[in-house]
C-alpha cells in the first residue's frame, strides 16, 4: 500500500486503521473520515480498489443524517471514483436509511470489536454501588433520570471528558445532583473491570446516540443494564436476559435498579449471553474481509484500533515499523 504523510499522521492518531494493505483496505470512524477526506482521497487515487470501512459513532437512523453521509461519500467518491466505502450499520433499520440514498453498508454491529480479554466480571453479589453510570456529562446522556435519592449508592464514570461551555450548566446540575455520589472522574481501560464490580447494573440513559461502547463493557464485566427507549442501534447486542427496559423517568429507572439490586444474576452468564450476541457480527466481518480480500484475517484490533491513541516516541517508532511492516512507501 503507498501512503502519504497525511494518512501516516492520521494513523498515528487512531483515527485510522489499516486493516490490509494489499488491496487497500482501512478502516475509520465516520466524523474522522469526514474530517480528513482529502488524506483518504489521496491514499485511494494511489491504490487503485481501495475499500473504506466507516464506523458509525452516532445514529445514521434518521434521514437527515443519513442523506447527509451520503453527501459525504458520494464527495469522496467523486475524488477517488475507483474507491469503494461501506459502512458498519448497528441496527437493520440503519442498514435501510443509508440503502436508500445509496449507501453500501453490512449490518456489523460497532461493539463486536470490543476486545473481551480487556473485561472480565469480579466481586461477588454484595456490591456497594446500586448502579454505575459511564458517560460524559453532556445533556443528551439524560443523568436527570436517575431517582435523586439514590446518590450515594451510585457511581458516575467518565466525568472528566471536557465539558463545553454550553453544557456547563448541565454539568454543574448532574454535580449538585448527585454530590453524594461517587465521582470517577478519569480511568484506565486497565481499571474498569474493577470499577464495573462495585455496582449492581449498568445504566444506559440517553435516547438517540450510536452503539454505544459502555453498555457492552458493562455486559463483559458481567453487569446487567438498565436501558431506555432510544435509536442508534445500542440494544441490538443485548443479551435480553439481562436488560431491563423502563420508561425515561426517575420513578422508572430507579424500579429497573431495584430489580437487578434484588436479582442481581451470575456475572459470568452475563458476559456470555453478551458474546453469544456478538458472534454473527464477527463472523460477518471476517466474512466481508475474506470477500474484500481473498483471505480470511485474525482477530481485528479492539475496536478496531481507533480512537485509542499512546502518545509518545516509542509509539512513533511503533507506527513506522508498522508501516514498514505492511509495505507501505511514502511519497
Amino acid at each position: 500500500m503507498k501512503s502519504t504523510s497525511d494518512i501516516e499522521t492520521i494513523l498515528h492518531k487512531h483515527l485510522a486503521t489499516v486493516l490490509c494493505a494489499s488491496p487497500a483496505v482501512l478502516a475509520s470512524f465516520d466524523t474522522d473520515f469526514e474530517k480528513n477526506l482529502n488524506a483518504f482521497a489521496d491514499v485511494a487515487r494511489l491504490n487503485p480498489g481501495t475499500v473504506i470501512l466507516l464506523q458509525l459513532g452516532y445514529e445514521h437512523e434518521s434521514p437527515e443524517l443519513a442523506a447527509s453521509l451520503g453527501a459525504l461519500i458520494g464527495r469522496f467518491l467523486k475524488d477517488a471514483p475507483d474507491a469503494r466505502v461501506i459502512a458498519l450499520c448497528n441496527s437493520p433499520r440503519e442498514c435501510a436509511s443509508l440503502d436508500a440514498v445509496g449507501v453500501e453498508t453490512r449490518f456489523i454491529h460497532q461493539n463486536c470489536f470490543l476486545d473481551e480479554r480487556r473485561y472480565r466480571p469480579m466481586g461477588g453479589k454484595n456490591r456497594p454501588y446500586a448502579a454505575t453510570y459511564i458517560a460524559r456529562l453532556t445533556p443528551c446522556k439524560r443523568h436527570q433520570l436517575i431517582p435523586e435519592e439514590l446518590a450515594p449508592k451510585l457511581m458516575l464514570m467518565g466525568c472528566a471528558t471536557k465539558i463545553y461551555d454550553s453544557e456547563r450548566e448541565y454539568a454543574d446540575m448532574v454535580y449538585s445532583r448527585f454530590s453524594k455520589a461517587r465521582i470517577v472522574q478519569t480511568f484506565s481501560g486497565a481499571k474498569i473491570s474493577e470499577y464495573l464490580s462495585q455496582a449492581s447494573c449498568g445504566l444506559v440513559l440517553s435516547d438517540r446516540e450510536g452503539a454505544s461502547f459502555c453498555s457492552s463493557e458493562y455486559f463483559l464485566c458481567g453487569l446487567p443494564v438498565v436501558d431506555t427507549p432510544a435509536i442508534g442501534g445500542r440494544s441490538q447486542l443485548y443479551p435480553e436476559a439481562y436488560v431491563k427496559y423502563v420508561d425515561s423517568t426517575p420513578e422508572a429507572v430507579g424500579e429497573g435498579i431495584a430489580h437487578w439490586v434484588s436479582s442481581f444474576p451470575e456475572p459470568w452468564k452475563v458476559r456470555e449471553a453478551w458474546l453469544e450476541k456478538a458472534r454473527p457480527h464477527r463472523e460477518a466481518f471476517q466474512k466481508l474481509m475474506k470477500e474484500l480480500t481473498g483471505h480470511a484475517c485474525g482477530r481485528p484490533p479492539h475496536k478496531l484500533g481507533l480512537r485509542t491513541p499512546h502518545p509518545g516516541h516509542l509509539y512513533s517508532l511503533g507506527i513506522k515499523f508498522y508501516l514498514l511492516l505492511k509495505g507501505m512507501t511514502g511519497k
